[in-house]
């Protein structure tokens, strides 16, 4: 039994609601974790994806209202009044200016989490890999939005209601088969980044199947867009299925790039040390190691490390010093005078799964070694 539009504006409401509660949820979780000056680039894609989320809500309600072509034909559209034409001309407008919403909107959740993972594996050789992906991904977004305007030409086709335009300019079948590859293509990049590291990474086995569950749940995002191809290109004259399914789409692929940084919201370490400055041997993992100081304030944006020191005959000692070393937030501010130390280290590629835990707490993956002489030079 099709969907009616009462249906279609229920069902949307309600996974409107259920997504904007899925990104408010990851905003706040990064806020507890880093404060505002210690945000992101896939902050900031979080909200883009909110504002074109509810912006084609929107259309797709007036959609509703005005109508569209879809549904007519040659015959059809020859035998509609003036008032009919004028209505779905508008309707047409919109469902183009929909399209257009759509992928922005998918593109710009598939760039939350890859800029999550380029704060992830900084320093790690994965990076090198997430930005070629980056590129990649910004590729089929480009190639997409190309194709969306030149598959009807010119462009005025597209609202064109009388005489018939076309079934390419109405029904854009071509985009229900392009658009999913592009994204399946990005979304199996994606994946490729952290997937690796669990085969590395030595962590209990429990642990490392939650973890490969969270980093390959974009599996759920292909099988939510193959399933809106597939009942979308069934069902051509009904633009409620397209619409209905769009929504399901939005939903899974939301949930799925929120998941890694809401994840530390649920750990009891986040709220026992939020705020709180933990570092060498006073820390929770033990004497000498390395640790990450962070909180809130005019450096929540940087961290402190704790670098062990080696003299000149081998040994080590734990009482290490603190340097300040950014982190992958916004661009330094007037009066932020961090001191930049430029360090060998050799991260450890377990740094991911204890990132993705506390994303800026404690951790004690990364050992840096200094020897006499660069101290000293550090402390000039």
């Amino acid at each position: 039994m099709p969907p009616t539009q009462q249906d279609v504006n229920i069902e949307s409401y309600t996974e409107y609601a259920l997504g904007m509660t899925i990104f408010l949820t990851r905003i706040f979780t990064r806020l507890m974790l880093a404060g505002f000056r210690g945000l992101h680039w896939d902050d900031l894609f979080t909200v883009v994806a909110i504002a074109f989320w509810t912006t084609d809500l929107v259309l797709l309600q007036y959609i509703g209202v005005y109508g569209s072509s879809v549904g007519q034909n040659f015959e059809t559209a020859a035998q509609l009044t003036d008032a009919q034409v004028e209505s779905f001309r508008i309707g047409d407008k919109l469902t183009f200016a929909s399209w257009n919403c759509y992928i922005c909107l998918i593109w710009s959740m598939k760039a939350v989490l890859l800029f999550y993972y380029d704060r992830l594996t900084m320093n790690l050789w994965q990076n090198q890999l997430a930005k070629y992906i980056r590129i990649g991904t910004l590729l089929t977004f480009t190639i997409a939005f190309l194709f969306q305007y030149c598959l009807c030409t010119p462009i005025e086709k597209a609202w064109q209601v009388k005489p018939y335009p076309g079934d390419k300019c109405v029904f854009r079948k071509e985009n229900y088969i392009l658009f999913p590859i592009l994204s399946i293509i990005s979304d199996l990049g994606i994946m490729a980044i952290p997937l690796p590291l669990l085969w590395q990474v030595k962590i209990p086995l429990s642990r490392k199947l939650i973890l490969g569950f969270l980093f390959s749940s974009g599996i759920f995002i292909i099988i939510a867009t193959l399933l809106r191809t597939v009942y979308s290109l069934r069902s051509l004259l009904d633009l409620l299925v397209a619409t209905q399914w769009a929504t399901r789409e939005y939903l899974v692929t939301a949930f799925v790039v929120s998941a890694p940084a809401i994840k530390p919201l649920f750990s009891r370490r986040l709220w026992g040390m939020r705020g709180s400055t933990r570092t060498g041997s006073d820390g929770p993992y033990g004497s000498g190691g390395s640790g990450v100081r962070s909180g809130k304030g005019s450096k929540a944006h940087s961290h402190s490390v704790v670098v062990e020191s080696q003299a000149k005959d081998g040994s080590s000692s734990s009482a290490g010093k603190a340097f300040e070393m950014p982190s992958r937030a916004w661009a330094s501010r007037k009066g932020n005078n961090s001191k930049m130390i430029k360090l060998p280290s050799e991260p450890s590629q377990e740094r991911i799964v204890q990132y993705s835990d506390e994303e800026q707490g404690i951790h004690v993956t990364e050992t840096f070694t200094v020897s006499s002489e660069e101290r000293k030079q550090a402390n000039k």
